[in-house]
């Protein structure tokens, strides 16, 4: 590097400058033949001080490279991306092609392998040229320049802004240090060391670094497969990259003039032929010399469903910790330095193949160009049992700043703020298996019946202990409409029943429900939950698709919710491993509410095969509609994927009504593929304590007096209702049954119907009871609908055509439902014997049409 020449005022100053500066060079160049001697003389002279503050010997730093992502496909490992501070790919000494020497020591230092890090001529001519004798001459030999370098690099790794400037200031005392630098760096490494070292450091523009990235950057091929003309044009950058780079075209003249400039000095130093000479210096730097090539550094140049995944996992590497620290360093600035060095391979969860299938579906039914609405649509899928995110894909273009055009994004929708700058968005229906689970947490059966009819709520109906919440008065109403009776919590959520949420929300904790969803693994993305009454049915904080997906994860794996993990392994440059976050399991929920859950949502997926994908697998599920249907939801999980789907507005109120069940057919198409990949599994057999709660069984009271009925349901707790006479087989005045049914199950808080005969189906006299021949026993039509209950009367022998029918209005969930039936399952009958039942129909009474 040429010195600056100081101006002939300044002499003086210069002439002293020079005699200190050629004193300690002295000693500095002696070093090269008689270290000891160096150092006794620097002991012996005071002005020499500044050299016990320098290192006995330089180093050869490792320098930064890049991060290499990966994924899997068909169990392999896939590159899905780089990442890096500095394009750099660090060369190993064999694929270092001769070319690249040659015109490095021609160019920069040609006596590079007679001196011992400082040449002597140089320093003298440099020494002259400050005093105005001779042109311009620089003192630095390659080992100089690579001890310069590396002093500015790892000055701009830990921050240090001054030690970096200096590297790039004239100052004797600088030159000097890199001299003694040098000295020690060529005691401790061979000279092809130091040369690959500099060809590895060097800057070839921008933030290129090192002869391979320049190589493939600038020219489309390997370093070793350089020509003279390319190796000298990419030697001929490293003086003043600013200025000469090839990346920039008006750059051009000024690099072949110092290309050439090297390609003779190459054919005169005797490392090329005059041939070879003559054929590189007719080429010239133009387009056509040049290949340039994109960069591609970082997610947006990456596996192209997985840029969103990728996004993701260089946050986790900077912001996630294990055990206190993070991933890579024990301190924030220690873990950034480490992704800056680089070098690392990270083997993460995503299964390409899955992911690819997903993203395919999600184009198709979601386009990213639809200009009607702000669509949005986002998909995640977790391994159950140990939380590694297996797709995570959205409608939108990942694309890393915030001025996307309206096909993308740079939001990544399925994760929270910290690892995707995502708000969330609101759950809707899909909250309510919070509810679900806390009722069961609190020992309640999912088969009693409730109140489900719609009321409002007066202010303080609703508790939140860890608020102090006093509720605000609340009338909440059930999709299109609907009006609902009596039904179970299992009714509730197939028919996913508002009305119903908010009478169990009423008998809980509004903080115990939102806790619990923290604990099956959902957060609200904004950071705090919004606990108010409406929140329960979906219309508080806003969520997450990963959050979703955990919690039911969450249910399929038994109640043990673990965190989602991206990162598989990871890989240090010299092949140590370095520990990611690990699996962090943890029972959320008994296994035995989750059992019950289990057979509640899997009931829900049953009953709505819109969401229910082909084959045998066991699926729970459930959908969620927020108002006006401005954001739509399906959650569900098999035995081993749980999979959640988002497909609503990223702003604006546009009503996806039209558009409702396009989650249902992503949900089954991505739950199908995840079950192919991921086959078997099986959930567990319901606790049956569980399962009944603090619901016990309805006595029977048929064949009692209106009026011993009803002495005997209300000493038990229960408040009872007188319905109008019926035609029954009892005599007038006893009760022919109740509703619920004998043997439902039920808590004192539910209300029992009796139903009293009018005794129009009495026999005139009535025999003792006998088992005729061909006689048969009465099947369970309870819950079935009424053309189901009519055939299985005819499979059992009886004659559907003497059913005798009361209609009672049971809700919405129940129209054309068996509700009870007299006689009672297992009862004994003849062919040609009566049964009474009833069946739930709607508001305005009579067959509803069923």
């Amino acid at each position: 590097m040429a010195a600056s020449r100081h101006k002939p005022g300044s002499l003086l100053g210069s002439l002293l400058g020079l005699i200190g500066f050629s004193a300690i060079a002295g000693i500095l160049i002696s070093a090269t033949l008689t270290p000891a001697l160096a150092v006794a003389s620097s002991a012996a002279n005071s002005g020499l001080d500044l050299f016990e503050s320098l290192p006995s010997y330089a180093q050869i730093n490792q320098q930064a490279a890049r991060n290499r992502i990966y994924g899997v496909r068909d169990g392999q490992p896939v590159e899905i991306a780089q990442f890096y501070a500095q394009d750099r790919q660090v060369l190993q000494w064999s694929d270092v092609p001769s070319t690249a020497v040659n015109a490095l020591v021609a160019g920069e230092d040609r006596r590079y392998y007679q001196h011992g890090g400082v040449d002597a001529p140089s320093v003298i001519r440099a020494g002259m040229s400050q005093l105005g004798f001779g042109g311009d001459s620089g003192a630095s030999t390659l080992t100089m320049q690579l001890v310069r370098q590396q002093i500015a690099m790892d000055a701009f790794v830990r921050g240090d802004e001054e030690t970096y400037a200096q590297q790039y200031q004239e100052s004797y005392q600088r030159k000097l240090a890199e001299m003694r630098l040098a000295i020690g760096l060529e005691q401790e490494y061979t000279k092809n060391e130091i040369v690959l070292a500099y060809l590895n450091i060097a800057n070839f523009g921008g933030n290129i670094y090192g002869i391979e990235s320049g190589s493939q950057r600038i020219f489309n091929k390997p370093a070793s497969q350089l020509t003279i003309a390319e190796s000298a044009a990419l030697i001929a950058t490293v003086q003043n990259p600013s200025i000469r780079n090839l990346f920039n075209a008006e750059n051009w003249p000024r690099n072949q003039e110092r290309r050439d400039f090297i390609i003779r000095n190459m054919a005169s130093e005797g490392l090329i032929t005059a041939e070879q000479r003559d054929e590189a210096l007719a080429i010239p730097v133009d387009e056509n010399f040049v290949d340039i090539q994109p960069a591609d550094n970082g997610c947006i140049t990456g596996y192209e469903s997985a840029r969103f995944f990728c996004d993701y996992v260089t946050r986790v590497l900077q912001r996630d910790q294990v055990d206190g620290h993070y991933i890579l360093g024990a301190s924030q600035e220690d873990n950034a330095a480490a992704l800056f060095q680089g070098g690392y391979r990270i083997y993460t969860s995503i299964d390409l193949g899955l992911n690819d299938s997903v993203q395919s579906t999600v184009d198709q039914l979601v386009p990213n160009d639809e200009t009607r609405w702000d669509s949005g649509a986002a998909v995640t899928q977790l391994e159950v049992g140990t939380g590694r995110i297996l797709a995570m894909v959205q409608n939108k273009d990942f694309y890393p700043t915030t001025d996307a055009p309206p096909t993308a994004t740079s939001v990544n929708f399925n994760a929270d703020a910290a690892h995707g700058t995502s708000t969330g968005f609101q759950p809707g229906s899909g909250f309510k298996i919070f509810t679900l689970a806390q009722w069961i947490i609190d020992g309640h059966s999912v088969n009693e019946q409730l109140d489900a009819t719609r009321q409002e709520w007066p202010q303080g109906a609703f508790k939140a202990e860890c608020t102090g919440l006093v509720s605000e008065p609340w009338d909440p109403q059930n999709n299109e409409g609907n009006e609902y009776a009596r039904m179970t919590p299992t009714e509730i959520m197939v028919n996913s029943v508002n009305t119903g949420i908010a009478r169990m929300a009423s008998e809980l904790d509004l903080c115990d429900i939102h806790d619990t969803a923290e604990r099956m693994g959902t957060y609200p993305a904004n950071g705090e939950w919004d606990i108010f009454a409406p929140a329960v049915i979906g219309s508080g904080s806003t969520v997450t698709p990963m959050g979703m997906a955990s919690a039911f994860a969450t249910v399929a794996n038994g109640g043990v919710a673990c965190k989602p993990i991206a990162i598989d392994r990871i890989v240090a440059r010299d092949g140590t491993e370095v520990a990611p976050p690990g699996q962090d399991c943890n029972q959320a929920i008994t296994p035995e509410v989750a059992s019950v859950m289990q057979l509640v949502l899997e009931e829900v997926t049953q009953r709505n095969p819109i969401n229910n994908p082909p084959g045998e697998t066991p699926v729970i599920s459930k959908t969620g509609t927020t108002n006006n249907v401005i954001q739509t939801w399906v959650n569900g999980a098999s035995p081993t994927v749980a999979t959640s789907v988002w497909v609503g507005n990223i702003k604006n109120q546009y009503s996806l009504e039209a558009r409702w069940n396009v989650r249902s057919s992503i949900f089954t198409a991505a739950m199908g593929e995840a079950i192919n990949r991921y086959p078997g599994g099986e959930f567990l057999s319901p606790d049956q304590d569980t399962l009944r709660g603090n619901a016990s069984e309805l006595p029977n009271v048929a064949g009692q007096s209106v009026a011993d009925a009803e002495a005997t349901l209300t000493a038990a707790g229960f408040t009872v209702q007188v319905a109008d006479p019926i035609e029954g087989l009892q005599a007038e005045g006893i009760v022919e049954y109740t509703a619920p049914g004998a043997g439902s199950l039920v808590t004192t808080q539910t209300p029992i119907i009796i139903y009293p005969s009018n005794g129009g189906l009495s026999p005139d006299a009535e025999p003792e009871a006998t088992e005729a021949p061909g006689a048969a026993t009465w099947p369970n039509l309870v819950g079935q609908t009424l053309a189901d209950a009519r055939s299985t009367v005819s499979g059992a022998g009886f004659n559907a055509d003497l059913m005798q029918i009361t209609w009672q209005d049971h809700g919405e969930a129940n129209v054309c439902t068996v509700l009870a039936q007299n006689p009672e399952a297992e009862s004994p009958g003849a062919p040609g014997d009566p049964i009474s039942v009833v069946v739930g129909t709607n508001a305005a009474g009579g067959n509803p049409g069923c």
